[in-house]
């Protein structure tokens, strides 16, 4: 995307007035919602060479709210004035689709097993930009291996300065299959074709807050209940408190992120901090078992070195006050937080550190394919990137429950490889990567997501 200027010849030291900004192409979004994302606004005194910079950011936080295909911004000067037009793409806001999903950890599981019963289907009804204020309005209904009913709602603008939202959602969920316990690294499952072996509920009342475009803050009340068999007690009497079938309980997580990350989906420049914080028990409840507090915190860096090439590095921990916490509530690395080369195992934990290292090269650059096809500029545009990568990756599990049957935890872990990721429209990532762990035992995987 171009950003330029037309008009006078420029005095890049003179400041001049932002007359007027003009948004083209927003059929559903609201002005105030693209205004919000300006690092600028009208009546501003600005130089031309602090403007150019502050359009390249403004694009990039248009892309990042999600409410785009693409962006492009240019001014013109005349005389003392400068006019700004901001041309945006709309994505297609409304999905109602059909469900087809892995429900494991990560897809490699699930080829691994290549079991058709396992998998999710149903339907979900989608609504992004809402109103064309960047709500969110979700219906899911899935069946299949882990079923699952739920709405959620949230409103990200409130208020005259746009800085507030809420958001509020429920749902219930029941498998005939879950995993209990971890042995030799390797998570366990348990399936009763006749009952539902764990059952669960949940409501959330969330609060944001961003003052500042990278900044952003969140506080949200949780409420949970999870009823399971007493076969899963008898395979794994620490999978709840006490033995107990029935938990009900409150907790309160605070969520933080400072993200100046160029694209998010699959960030080249930039940084992001976060820090998430949870207290599980408030004592609200007469039965409520759980009182223990969790601390999350990270780091992500990327850099663009020089031509094509670019690197990409991340610290993330995890502290909890309890050793002993029940196996439900209890996640280590394997989850959502993995070494590249163990996706076929766990490394449960209360605590944990993980290192993450990329360097990458761009073998093709991003461009867009402009098929002409179906006349809606929300689909007949594709966009494309490939990237070669080298990464090593590193962490360490401390656990005090499950070590003697898991050889993996309370030692340091590390691995390396080579792989090919694939950025597509949408903001679609696709990676194949090829890893040698610590075990020596090398693998060919695949993922969805960025890896940093």
């Amino acid at each position: 995307v171009m950003l330029f200027a037309k008009g006078n010849a420029l005095d890049t030291t003179v400041k001049y007035s932002i007359q007027r900004i003009d948004v083209i192409g927003n059929k559903v979004t609201k002005y105030h919602i693209i205004e919000r994302e300006l690092t600028f606004k009208e009546c501003d005194l600005i130089d031309t060479a602090t403007l150019a910079k502050e359009l390249v950011q403004s694009r990039l936080n248009l892309m990042n709210s999600t409410l785009f295909n693409f962006v492009a911004i240019h001014y013109v000067l005349d005389r003392e004035e400068i006019f700004v037009y901001v041309t945006v793409t709309e994505r297609w806001y409304i999905w109602p689709a059909p469900i087809i999903e892995i429900p494991d950890r990560n897809p490699n599981i699930w080829l691994q097993m290549r079991d058709l019963s396992r998998l999710n289907y149903g339907a979900y009804v989608m609504w992004n930009n809402f109103r064309g204020r960047k709500e969110t309005l979700q219906f899911i209904i899935r069946l299949g291996y882990s079923e699952r009913y739920g709405l959620a709602y949230t409103i990200p603008n409130l208020g005259k300065h746009q800085r507030s939202g809420l958001g509020i959602s429920y749902g219930y969920s029941r498998n005939h299959e879950i995993g209990y316990k971890s042995e030799d690294n390797v998570l366990l499952f348990y399936k009763d074709e006749k009952k539902y072996t764990r059952q669960e509920q949940f409501a959330r009342l969330r609060y944001t807050y961003r003052k500042v475009i990278f900044n952003s803050h969140a506080v949200e009340l949780r409420y949970n209940q999870t009823k399971v068999t007493d076969t899963i007690l008898q395979l794994a009497p620490t999978y709840t408190f006490n033995n107990k079938n029935n938990l009900e309980y409150f907790s309160l997580n605070y969520f933080f992120a400072a993200d100046h990350r160029d694209y998010k989906p699959y960030a080249l420049k930039g940084w992001i901090y976060t820090l998430d914080v949870t207290q599980t028990g408030l004592g609200i409840l007469k039965d409520e078992n759980f009182n223990f507090f969790k601390l999350e915190s990270g780091v992500r860096y990327f850099n663009h070195f020089k031509g094509r090439w670019y690197g990409a590095y991340g610290l993330k921990g995890k502290w909890s006050s309890s050793t002993t916490q029940p196996y439900y509530v209890q996640r280590g690395l394997g989850y959502s937080d993995y070494i590249r080369g163990y996706e076929y195992y766990v490394i449960d934990g209360h605590n944990y550190g993980l290192f993450k290292t990329n360097l990458k090269y761009q073998l093709i650059k991003p461009n867009v394919i402009d098929f002409n096809y179906f006349k809606n500029d929300k689909f007949d545009k594709l966009s494309y990137a490939f990237y070669l990568n080298a990464f090593f990756d590193a962490g360490y599990v401390k656990d005090n429950l499950y070590f003697l049957e898991n050889s993996l935890n309370n030692n340091w872990q590390y691995s390396y490889g080579l792989g090919l990721d694939f950025i597509g429209y949408y903001d679609m990532v696709f990676r194949f990567e090829v890893a040698r762990n610590r075990m020596n035992k090398i693998g060919f995987f695949f993922h969805y997501f960025a890896p940093i």
